[in-house]
């Protein structure tokens, strides 16, 4: 089992193929929320990936942008910044290879691999 506080931290856990991740503070919070976005549909991602690659050089997600992305996918402005920050492709990852199989409140949630994950 690997506990992870920081985005860093997960990255690194994902990449190893950990059996088990325990994610506290904050960040489970926020990736809680962002695994709505591995939920949608490819259609509903196209759009979100090319407003997310709007994003200034600076690094930063504009207001503007972050609110035309949440109209059109209905996600949080929250889930669509942090999905965006970590990078979409780890939020998939986390989501397709993981299943969340506790929780103990909103700082707090263990994932799972899933059997047959690449």
């Amino acid at each position: 089992m690997v506990v992870v506080t920081t985005r860093e931290e997960l990255k690194k856990a994902v990449e190893s193929k950990a059996d088990r991740i325990e994610v506290k503070g904050k960040l489970a919070g926020e990736l809680r929320k962002a695994r709505k976005v591995a939920k949608l549909s490819k259609l509903a991602l196209i759009p979100l990936v090319a407003l997310v690659g709007a994003i200034p050089l600076s690094g930063g997600l504009s207001a503007g942008v972050a609110a035309a992305a949440a109209a059109m996918t209905g996600l949080e402005i929250s889930a669509i910044i942090f999905a965006a920050t970590i990078g979409l492709t780890m939020v998939i990852a986390v989501s397709k290879n993981y299943d969340e199989v506790g929780a103990t409140g909103p700082f707090n949630m263990s994932l799972q691999a899933k059997k047959g994950r690449k």
